[in-house]
């Protein structure tokens, strides 16, 4: 099956489609490639790999953590030396002046809010309780067999409330990345663990000096995403994470979205696809296929299940049909994902079907060339296509899902996003095997008068009178409509 067989037309066949009008590129939304510098030997193979990004529609190269590391990427040894990869910062400035010169933006990921307890150059007294051997970094999660543990990262809490350690943030690591060495954007890692004001202080000091930077503020977490939100919304940050694919099961996506969406004034936010903190999309398209096995699980026992006891680690290990469903799957997934809100992320490797997850500790070169080549990556692009040609895909909006988005339950899954200014878009995907199911347009698209059925190239414009009510949308098939205007 190709990419473009996929998409579902509704009207009958000989409808005109009109070509696609790009948006401006400043109205197009954020399109993150999550990437871990640990999946590239030299800098020449990061480069390659940012061009491929580049031409599949990414203008956001995420990078993790650049600093020099103790074990992890994440637990900091020296904020004012590079990781291995780079060597030098000039090294690390011209390889950011290399991805500004194709248009990207160039973000850095910075753990503020915790360092190895050995790391240079921070004083002992900025980490939080360090009279008494300090505090270890970490947070709630679950273990494989579900219970609900505590998951230390290996490194000790900053106390970001400290006027001198907000300074050593802003001279020594923010200002000379950003007037330096091409960085325009920081994602502030554990946000919601950090000193509300510190943090303002950060964010409103490096705008007044900087006005080009904005900021992305992590509110992933297993809690509430208001709650994970607050401290970023109180500092002032541009962007957000909007959770939908941390709650695989959709339980908590329209409260959360909607409150974030208010409480944030519609900030722009971020669909997860994937990023390294999830599962990766192959091997959570490959669980969906087998669910009548592991219904119940969570990501870590789906993980110990397919890598530990049956020694998976790639799509090349299984059947080629199976292989092929999996990868029709993952299209459906990265549809919804990317016309869901103003931005999209997906982890380096995802449009190569990298089937592990992602290990900051571990995972190299050898875990990222275990990617196999499939047409996922076209199909990729032309999602992201569409996306630039309508400005509802490039903007926030009420989400209200429907249909069966619990990992064990197979059919119609989708939601309707629309705009105080009357806007509406449907995207509806059918991952049953083979049965046709019926999918009822929303009331409020049938009130409006012209909508839109968007195609791989263009679209086709309709009367909404001339749109059937009732869709019977076949396995395997996209749905993705637009509507504006009210009937007279």
């Amino acid at each position: 099956m190709n990419s473009p067989s996929i998409f579902f037309n509704p009207l009958p066949a000989h409808q005109k489609i009109s070509p696609a009008h790009f948006l401006p590129q400043s109205q197009h939304g954020k399109v993150y490639a999550d990437v871990p510098l640990n999946f590239f030997n030299t800098v020449d193979a990061l480069k390659s790999y940012v061009n491929e990004l580049k031409n599949l529609g990414v203008n956001v190269l995420l990078i993790l953590p650049h600093f020099l590391p103790d074990f992890s990427a994440y637990v900091v040894k020296d904020y004012e030396k590079p990781c291995p990869l780079f060597a030098t910062w000039q090294n690390f400035a011209d390889f950011m002046l290399y991805v500004k010169e194709l248009g990207m933006d160039r973000m850095i990921d910075i753990p503020f809010n915790h360092a190895s307890w050995q790391a240079e150059n921070l004083k002992r007294q900025w980490f939080k309780n360090y009279e008494h051997n300090g505090i270890e970094a970490g947070a709630d999660d679950e273990d494989a067999d579900g219970n609900r543990v505590r998951i230390n990262w290996g490194a000790y809490i900053l106390n970001n409330a400290d006027h001198e350690l907000q300074n050593y943030w802003l001279e020594r690591v923010i200002y000379p990345h950003v007037e330096k060495m091409h960085v325009n954007a920081i994602r502030i890692d554990a946000a919601w663990g950090l000193d509300p004001e510190g943090l303002k202080r950060i964010v409103k000091e490096t705008r007044q000096r900087c006005e080009h930077v904005w900021f992305l503020a992590e509110n992933l977490g297993m809690s509430k995403l208001i709650k994970l939100a607050e401290s970023g919304i109180a500092a002032g940050a541009d962007r957000f994470f909007n959770n939908i694919y941390w709650y695989s099961g959709g339980l908590y996506i329209p409260t959360d979205i909607y409150t974030l969406y208010k409480r944030s004034k519609a900030l722009p936010t971020c669909t997860i696809y994937s990023s390294h903190d999830t599962l990766m999309p192959a091997m959570k398209s490959y669980a969906r296929l087998r669910s009548n096995e592991i219904k119940g699980l969570n990501d870590k026992a789906i993980v110990r299940k397919f890598v530990e006891y049956e020694k998976l680690n790639s799509l090349n290990m299984i059947e080629p049909e199976v292989r092929k469903a999996t990868v029709e799957m993952m299209k459906q997934d990265f549809a919804l994902a990317a016309l869901m809100s103003s931005d999209v992320m997906f982890a380096a490797g995802s449009e190569k079907g990298i089937f592990e997850r992602i290990d900051v500790l571990k995972s190299g070169p050898a875990e990222f060339a275990r990617g196999i080549d499939s047409d996922l990556p076209a199909f990729m692009k032309i999602i992201l296509q569409i996306k630039f040609s309508d400005r509802l895909f490039n903007r926030e909006g009420t989400v209200i899902p429907f249909g069966e988005w619990k990992a064990d339950k197979r059919g119609i899954r989708g939601y309707v996003k629309s705009t105080p200014e009357g806007q509406h878009a449907l995207i509806a995907v059918n991952n049953s095997s083979s049965e046709t199911k019926t999918l009822r347009l929303p009331k409020r698209m049938l009130k409006s008068s012209i909508c839109r059925i968007h195609l791989p190239g263009g679209n086709i414009e309709t009367p909404t009178t001339g749109l059937p009510a009732i869709i019977n949308l076949d396995a395997g098939k996209i749905l993705i409509i637009t509507s504006e205007g009210a009937l007279e």
